[in-house]
Parts: C-alpha cells; structure tokens; sequence
C-alpha cells in the first residue's frame, strides 16, 4: 500500500509516524508547504519507507497530481486550508481519510460519486471515534434516541491561570469557544453558546472533577442521526476554565470584528491567537486524553469510558495517539479494501460493526484502551 499525508504538523507527523511503522504499509510521503516541519518528521520516521516532499495545497493541479500517485491519503491539515485539499481529492478521485470536518465536506458527495473519490471526513478522536463508539452503542442497543460524547485533551500537570495546555492549534481551540454549538433537544436540532451551559462530571483517578460545556464538535452526526431525541458533545476542562475563557469573550477578545490600536487596525481575536498560544504553549507537554461516550437505547445503557496518557517511550502526545493512531488505522483499513465505496462517507458509517472492535482491538495494540461498560 502507498499512502500519504497531507500536513506535518502536531496530528500529521504521528499519522505518518505510525503508517511508517505498519506492516501493509510499503511508501509513506508526508507533504507540507513548511520544509523544517518535513526535516523534522523525517528525522522522527529513519528508514525507507517515509518520505517527505514539498506541496502547496492552493496550488491544485500540483495537489491532485500529487493525490492521484496514492492508494490512500491522511489529511491533517488545518482549517482555513482543508476545503482546498476536500476538492483535490474529488477532482482526483482519490480515497481520503480527514481528521478534520467542516459542514462544506458533505456538500462534494455528487463529486466524490463522479470520479470515485471517496472521502471520510471528521476522523480523529473528536469527531470521529465518539462518533464511531456512539452509533456502535446504538446499534448493540437495538436502537436507540439518546447520546453524549464527553471528551476533552488535557495537561497532566495544569497550569494557572487557565490550567489548560494546547493539544492542538490555538485557531481550532477558540473556534471551539466562539462558535454555537449544534446540539438534539426534544428531537430537534438547536444552537446553544458553548459556556451557557457548564456542569461538573466526576471521573476516576487520576483524572477526577471536571467540567463540561457544549462545543460544535457533533460534525457528521448532525447528517446521520437526525432521528435522536437527545444528542450533544461535551467538552471536558479542568474546573473553572470556562468561566475565564467566557470572561474574555464576553470582553471582546475573541472578536473578529477590527479595532484601532494607535495607527494599526487589528481584530482583537488575532491578538488573543497570538497571546493566548503562547500562553497556552507553556508548561508540561505529558497530556491526557478522557472520553465518555454514553450510549441510551431499548435494552438499557452503553458507556464507553477512555482515559489516555502521554507515551513517555515514544513521546507521543495523548492527543497525537488519539486522533492520529485512529487515522492510521482507518485509512490503512480504506487502503487495504477492508472499508470501500466512494462519495462522501461519515466514519460512523465506514466503521461500523465487526470493524468497530477491529478499530478498538488496533487503538489498544498502541496503548489507547477503552472499556465498554453499562
């Protein structure tokens, strides 16, 4: 199988990483426009089979020159860019694996049919595995209305004022603030403000009490669950984070809106991208990782509970293992046939039966485990 990754960056280095370490993978290309970050995944994956190359994703033609060389592609790019890399692959036809999702994914099904492209967006941890475990669940249930997926990436050792250490980029964590979230009340499909709503949650040591807030972050499940009558993401923090992220934006800091500041006009939200991500650099890289996926149906309950910590072997983030090892794995599982068709496919819809175990079976072969209770 020859696969490639599109981006290098903090979710792209461990997707190419862990495909270069695979067995049914024989040619790894990482592609990215930033050349020190390709030296870096390099050095990271010695060998023959990973490679890097240079690309430009605004330049198309390159990009689905570039696509079509492949029997499988990873996207980790980010958004702002992923909307590009979206219609390259379905111009090209190719077969691609997202971990990121955006609502303009599912409007290139037609496209991705017509050149047999097909396209799995929203694949990561969150959206994507809650996602995969929700419908399971459901499905086990014989069916069910009900469903939450509580998840949130987190330091191991928290740091004040915001105890809260960037897992991923500054621009994907205030988008998640900033924006309604969609969620399923009374069967129908609403938007509430993220920090509206901020409940506390009891987890088992060393996690322990956190809080919880809705984000947008339900992607694909919006489009394939539309029957439910209950249905939300929760993002975990450690307790009162929300209350100062709310106070800032309440105070205009995550405005887009520009203002004048002495000769400059700036948007107070590129400032706080730019304070804040420094900020939110500091302290310990060791995160964890806790996901909750509550499942209700006609024969009771299903609770999917997941707690991941850092590789210290491997230095891998929690997060990295998270989101790229179940990147990996399904886009080797699109790559070797095990997961076909074309046109736009949600992974709750790709992976779903006996290859849902396969996907836990895989994850905890790389050390994220996850119990299934009721």
């Amino acid at each position: 199988m020859k696969a490639a990754v599109l981006g290098s960056g903090l979710m792209g280095s461990v997707i190419g990483w862990d495909l270069a370490r695979s067995e049914d993978v024989d040619q790894v290309v990482v592609a990215d426009i930033d050349r020190e970050r390709l030296e870096q995944v390099k050095k990271r994956s010695p060998g023959k089979k990973l490679s890097v190359e240079p690309l430009d994703i605004k330049e198309r033609p390159k990009v689905v020159s570039f696509l079509r060389r492949f029997d499988v592609v990873a996207s980790a790019l980010p958004h702002g860019i992923v909307h590009r890399s979206d219609l390259a692959a379905a111009e090209a036809g190719a077969k691609m694996v997202n971990i990121a999702f955006e609502d303009a994914q599912m409007e290139l099904d037609d496209a991705a049919r017509r050149s047999g492209a097909l396209l799995i967006p929203g694949c990561g941890v969150a959206p994507g595995l809650g996602g995969i475990l929700l419908a399971h669940g459901l499905e086990e249930l014989g069916g069910g209305d009900e469903g939450h997926i509580l998840v949130g990436g987190l330091p191991q050792k928290p740091v004040p004022p915001f105890d809260y250490r960037l897992v991923f980029s500054i621009v994907g964590l205030l988008r998640e603030y900033i924006e309604d979230a969609r969620v399923v009340r009374g069967g129908k499909l609403v938007k509430v403000r993220p920090f509206s709503a901020v409940e506390t949650y009891d987890f088992p040591p060393p996690v322990g009490k956190l809080e919880g807030f809705p984000t947008d972050g339900l992607a694909t499940l919006v489009y394939t669950m539309k029957e439910m009558k209950t249905l939300d993401e929760i993002t975990l923090r450690r307790p009162g984070h929300a209350e100062k992220m709310n106070l800032l934006m309440e105070s205009g800091y995550f405005s887009r809106e520009k203002v004048k500041a002495g000769d400059v006009e700036v948007s107070p939200l590129e400032v706080s991208w730019a304070v804040l991500g420094k900020k939110l650099a500091e302290g310990d890289p060791r995160d964890l990782t806790v996901m909750r996926v509550i499942a209700k149906g006609k024969k009771g309950e299903i609770v999917y509970d997941m707690v991941d910590k850092y590789d210290e072997r491997d230095q891998v983030s929690s997060m990295g293992k998270t989101t790229g090892y179940t990147a990996s794995i399904v886009t080797q599982m699109v790559g070797k046939g095990t997961i076909g068709g074309k046109g736009v496919m949600p992974p709750e819809k790709a992976v779903a039966g006996k290859d849902v175990d396969f996907l836990i079976s895989e994850l905890g072969k790389r050390g994220v485990r996850i119990a299934a209770g009721s």
